[in-house]
Parts: structure tokens; C-alpha cells; sequence
């Protein structure tokens, strides 16, 4: 799956990919119609099944946003990839480039990227978004796998893991930060930066 809001499109089902269809549908949905407008019927009517197709892969709502965030955290994985296949081993380069790709997957997927870290509320659920897929304090941002790949980066750098997993926060917190200021209009990035250089003159590093 690699689908961000530059590239979504409805999707068709093909045999055997039912459930990665139907989040991928979720997704465009998601861009397109907003969070209100997730549910089992609407994917199943945008990938062209039936409606009790979804059933065989989420049993209800809760479960069909758990996959949707999942999704959205593997796609940003991917967005952090991308950012340094050409880069070397400099710690602060690789930082840079995964804030700046943490940035970009935000301003480009603004509804995903509110849904994964539970600041929007969905109708249809009779949890609030706080329930066990979604609350940070039972399963933590650190089980993520960007969070994994920055935290490596900063522990092949200090010899403490303890102290690379703060920095690792520090640096999460930052960007996150940021990311929910640019998306709700709060802030913006100067026209003469891109945003690996707009990143690095706020933490005075360039």
C-alpha cells in the first residue's frame, strides 16, 4: 500500500486483496469525505462488493478506524524510507529528512493524519476515540514503526538507548507539534524554505 492524498483514487477489488482494497477505499474516503463519512457500507459500496463483504475482515467500525490508522502509520514508514535512500550516515541529515517527511505526509494527508493520532471523533462509534487501537497510553507511539526508525537513528548515534529514546520523543513531539499547526492554518512555511530547511532553522541547527 502506498497510497497518499496526492496519489488516491477509488479502488477496485481484485481476488484475494479484499481487505487492503477496502482500506485503501477507507482512505480515499477519508480525504475525500471526511472521518464522519467512514463506515463499513461506504467502503464496501467504493470498492464495488457487497455490504456484509467488509465483515470478513473488521467486525465493526472501531475496527475498520484501527486498520485505517495502522495503514496511515506504515504509509508515513514508507515516507520516512524514501526521505533518506540517498542519504549517509549523518544523524542530523536523517533526522531532518524524517521530520521534514513527517511534515509533508501531514499537509498532504490532513483527515489520515488527525485520525491516526486521535484528534478527530467519528459518529458510529460508542467509544470515543480514546479506546485501547487508539489511546497512546495503551499502546504507545513507540510501537510504531517510524517511531522505531527514529529512535535507531538516534541510538547509532548515542551510546545510551535510554537517552535516544528522549530525543526520539523530543523530536517526535517537535514535528508533531508543527504538523498540527500547519494543518489547522496556525503556521506556514516561507515561501524561500522547503521544509527540511524551515525544520533545521528552528532547531537552530543550520
Amino acid at each position: 500500500m502506498s497510497r497518499t492524498k496526492s496519489n488516491t483514487k477509488s479502488t477496485s477489488y481484485h481476488h484475494g486483496n479484499l481487505r487492503e482494497s477496502l482500506i485503501e477505499a477507507a482512505l480515499v474516503i477519508l480525504e475525500r469525505d471526511g472521518a464522519d463519512s467512514l463506515s463499513l457500507r461506504a467502503i464496501a459500496a467504493e470498492v464495488g462488493v457487497s455490504h456484509t463483504a467488509p465483515y470478513s475482515h473488521f467486525k465493526n467500525k472501531k475496527e475498520l478506524i484501527e486498520g485505517v490508522s495502522e495503514a496511515g502509520y506504515e504509509l508515513l514508514a514508507d515516507s520516512f524510507d524514501e526521505s533518506v535512500a540517498a542519504q549517509g550516515d549523518n544523524l542530523e541529515d536523517t533526522v531532518l529528512n524524517y521530520g521534514a517527511s513527517y511534515l509533508q505526509f501531514a499537509l498532504d494527508n490532513p483527515q489520515l493524519y488527525r485520525l491516526m493520532l486521535g484528534q478527530v471523533e467519528t459518529r458510529g462509534l460508542k467509544e470515543s476515540l480514546s479506546s485501547a487501537t487508539l489511546d497512546m497510553t495503551k499502546e504507545s507511539i513507540t510501537l510504531k514503526r517510524p517511531f522505531k526508525m527514529l529512535f535507531k537513528a538516534f541510538e547509532e548515534k548515542i551510546s545510551d538507548p535510554e537517552l535516544a529514546s528522549y530525543q526520539a520523543l523530543g523530536a517526535w513531539g517537535m514535528v508533531h507539534g508543527i504538523s498540527a499547526l500547519l494543518i489547522e492554518g496556525h503556521l506556514s512555511v516561507p515561501k524561500n524554505l522547503d521544509l527540511k530547511s524551515f525544520l533545521a532553522k528552528m532547531t537552530l541547527r543550520r
